[in-house]
């Protein structure tokens, strides 16, 4: 900037626009997303560029005796290079003295801990609660790509801090879509700073951006994607009984007409109909009784009639049938009909010790018969004893037993036909299964050493797509170890499980609570990977108070 009318910094203006000029030709990127003005208006100035100058027309009357802070980012560019003008701000007072204490930091997501771009942060003069949800700040700025901000030309007083991801672009948080950050502290006079001592973000000052988890509940989908599967689905899952009645159907008070299920958020539920003469019926009415949220956040009683259709021929009921052999005509007797059987362990998988042998079928089975389930041990030609199979707790579509496969040992599993039997009656045919014990030559081992543990801390083994590989409970300080981890690259990352219940928690604004803290681990030199090679063990310990 060689020039402006006002000058920088001017004092009682009482005009409609100002006119920044620069030393080159200029253009604008993404000028719309980026200016902001502080304090805001409901809406934003008009820009034009005029050669080297820039034009900023104010769309409503400025409010007298007001610092105002135009702040550009990097939106201001070079015409021939595309250089910008980083956190460009210009500022000038329609009173007589320009304020200019300053609040630094950075807004990062509370789960991952990346910087955001792009986020509104918000300062109030006053302090409820409610403020960011009826009122304008005071001030107002945006993060730039390092999720650093700057509010400046502050005046002296004590705010309340909010950051918003604006979803309707109105400085209201009127949106339970909106991410949110906040502090539970409010920022006093001794923390506002100059502009010589603010020339960085503050990392101290840091913000961690969140969506509130919804507490609408309702009934928002249902479907009847198989014939004997009902899947109804909601905002969240649900709190209190939900009752699925069929209509049309004489029922014995004590028949169990469906299996029920659902996923692992609890958010979806299934209803697999074993009634075979309902399953049958292509239109089915059903009568759904749940909690339900209303207008004041109250769950009262609901009560829905839903129609269900299923639109496939009736054939398919029976499942998948075989092949029809080359050369036989339609009226060629068909193959009995046989059921899929999917496993988590497929031929020629290396298996690790205690590892989970799992079972996946298209719907829920009628009979298991584990006598004809035969396990053996092909290295020693030894029959061992089958463990005992268990249906999933949340879906019953899955059976899964668990066994200490030993090192370098070659295991055959064979389900004979007749071994699992679904509720159409359909049996599988045989399915084998060739694996071998895992050669822990060809893992690593991470040993881990904790401090800082309160109260607890789930430690999660994060692959290169930040997939969870392992994870493992801890209460105490002390060593805990990763064992099989095969080679390549991971990430340790912990969560400190304030309410126990073994999973991240979102915050709260209403209510003051912060999501639940998320550390990485890091090394000396601040990187964050662990190469792991194959049959290294690595020694790392690691403080979270740190």
């Amino acid at each position: 900037m060689v020039k402006s009318v006002p000058p920088l910094h001017a004092t009682k203006f009482k005009g409609e626009k100002i006119v920044i000029t620069f030393d080159e030709y200029i253009k604008l990127d993404k000028i719309g997303e980026k200016l902001v003005l502080s304090p805001p208006q409901k809406q934003l100035p008009e820009t034009r560029i005029r050669g080297k100058s820039l034009e900023v027309k104010f769309s409503e009357p400025l409010t007298d005796s007001t610092t105002y802070t135009l702040y550009f980012a990097d939106a201001i560019r070079d015409n021939n290079e595309n250089n910008p003008i980083e956190n460009f701000e210009f500022a000038f007072s329609t009173g007589s003295y320009i304020d200019s204490l300053r609040y630094t930091g950075r807004v990062i997501d509370a789960f991952t801990l990346v910087p955001q771009e792009g986020v509104f942060v918000m300062l109030y003069e006053e302090h409820a609660d409610s403020v960011p949800i009826i009122k304008r700040p005071r001030y107002v700025t945006k993060t730039n790509k390092e999720g650093a901000f700057f509010l400046s030309n502050l005046r002296r007083n004590s705010y309340k801090i909010f950051a918003l991801r604006d979803g309707n672009a109105n400085y209201l948080f009127d949106q339970m879509s909106e991410e949110i950050a906040f502090s539970n502290t409010i920022i006093n006079e001794d923390m506002l700073v100059n502009p010589s001592q603010a020339a960085q973000a503050d990392s101290l000052n840091t913000l961690r951006l969140f969506k509130e988890k919804s507490k609408v509940q309702s009934l928002t989908d249902y479907s009847r994607p198989q014939r004997r599967r009902i899947k109804l689905g909601f905002s969240q899952k649900p709190i209190g009984n939900v009752a699925l009645s069929p209509i049309g159907y004489n029922l014995d008070s004590t028949e169990t007409w469906f299996i029920p299920g659902r996923n692992v958020v609890g958010d979806t539920l299934d209803f697999w109909i074993t009634n075979t003469k309902m399953a049958l019926d292509d239109s089915l009415r059903m009568v759904v009784s749940y909690l339900k949220s209303d207008s004041l956040m109250n769950l009262v009683p609901q009560t829905d009639t839903l129609r269900l259709f299923y639109s496939e021929a009736h054939q398919q009921l029976t499942g998948r049938r075989g092949k029809k052999e080359k050369g036989k005509d339609d009226s060629a007797e068909e193959k009995t009909p046989t059921q899929m059987v999917k496993s988590s362990v497929r031929t020629g998988d290396n298996v690790i010790p205690n590892q989970s042998l799992a079972l996946f079928f298209a719907m829920p089975q009628q009979k298991v018969d584990t006598s004809l389930i035969n396990l053996f041990n092909s290295t020693d030609s030894i029959a061992l004893s089958l463990p005992t199979i268990v249906k999933d707790s949340l879906d019953p579509r899955v059976y899964s037993f668990t066994y200490n496969w030993e090192n370098l040992v070659n295991y055959q599993l064979t389900a004979f036909p007749g071994a699992f039997v679904n509720l159409d009656g359909v049996a599988n045919d045989t399915v084998t299964y060739n694996f071998r014990g895992a050669n822990p030559e060809m893992f690593g081992v991470i040993n881990l050493t904790l401090q800082g543990v309160t109260p607890n801390v789930l430690a999660q083994l994060l692959g290169g797509r930040g997939e969870i590989i392992d994870q493992k409970t801890v209460d105490t300080d002390g060593m805990i170890s990763f064992t099989y981890v095969k080679p390549g690259k991971y990430k340790l990352r912990f969560i400190v499980d304030e309410n126990l219940n073994g999973e991240w928690d979102t915050g709260s604004y209403l209510e003051g609570k912060q999501p639940e803290r998320v550390i990485f681990y890091k090394d000396a030199t601040s990187n964050q990977e662990i190469q792991v090679r194959a049959n290294w063990e690595y020694d790392i310990s690691f403080n979270l108070k740190r």
